[in-house]
């Protein structure tokens, strides 16, 4: 299960670029872009119900500053754990801070956070009962996965079209370069039973490097299935209502 709860907080850190958009259009504004949006995503493996996640991007004013909260919730059943994740960027991408939680339980409970200030990472880590702080060089041509986010709704990927987004990961607090090769647009099985005309990527990232996830996005890059094969593990986009229900009474940290 150790492993697993790794696989989903690289699933949830490195896919904020599927978070689901209502609008219907292929090209979108950065105004349009700017607009709160959220995503509810129900989990499987080996075909149960483990739990979901919920993503959510909205754009607030900061001393006269427009900067980009990214947040990011996921809840295992089995094991009563949860992994939240934030980060802060401005307009441009530029990472302003991060937190980075699991909570277990009883008490096991692992924090990260951190804050980019003049080029430096400083960076703050609680395990075990155990704090560490720790200050490094911070690459300027690195965004954060909000940016990501709305560069792959404002140009969405086309059939058999490669693209590479460079990126920070706040669970492991390294760069991750994420690799997009779309294939064709084919027909894909969703949860409910009916089928959907989506196209097919294949991403990989260079933080989990043996780890292939295939996503399935609509044309305008919503993402409506994603499915880590060697996992055994599917992934899909619905409702709040329906993410939730199996889940009513679940004692969550």
């Amino acid at each position: 299960m150790q492993f697993c709860l790794m696989l989903i907080s690289t699933l949830a850190v490195s896919h904020f670029a599927s978070i689901a958009y209502s609008q219907q259009a292929t090209e979108r504004t950065p105004a349009q872009l700017s607009e709160a949006r959220e995503q509810w995503r129900m989990l499987y493996v080996g075909g149960k119900n483990i739990g979901y996640v919920h993503n959510a991007v909205n754009t607030v004013d900061r001393d006269g500053r427009q900067v980009v909260v990214n947040q990011h919730a996921s809840v295992i059943a089995d094991t009563h754990t949860k992994i939240m994740i934030q980060t802060e960027e401005t307009i441009d991408g530029d990472v302003l801070s991060f937190r980075y939680q699991v909570q277990n339980r009883p008490s096991i409970t692992t924090r990260k956070e951190g804050r980019v200030v003049d080029g430096q990472l400083q960076m703050k880590t609680e395990a075990n009962g155990r704090v560490a702080t720790i200050s490094q060089d911070f690459p300027l041509d690195v965004k954060g996965p909000a940016y990501a986010d709305r560069m792959l709704l404002q140009h969405p990927l086309k059939a058999n079209e490669t693209r590479t987004i460079t990126t920070f990961d706040p669970r492991s607090a390294k760069v991750d370069t994420i690799r997009f090769e779309a294939r064709d647009y084919e027909n894909t099985l969703l949860m409910d039973g009916t089928e959907k005309r989506l196209l097919h990527v294949v991403v990989t990232h260079s933080i989990t490097p043996t780890l292939v996830f295939h996503e399935f996005f609509n044309e305008e890059g919503e993402s409506w299935k994603t499915t880590v094969p060697s996992q055994d593990m599917v992934v899909y986009t619905t409702s709040r209502e329906t993410a939730l229900k199996p889940f009513r009474d679940l004692k969550i940290p």
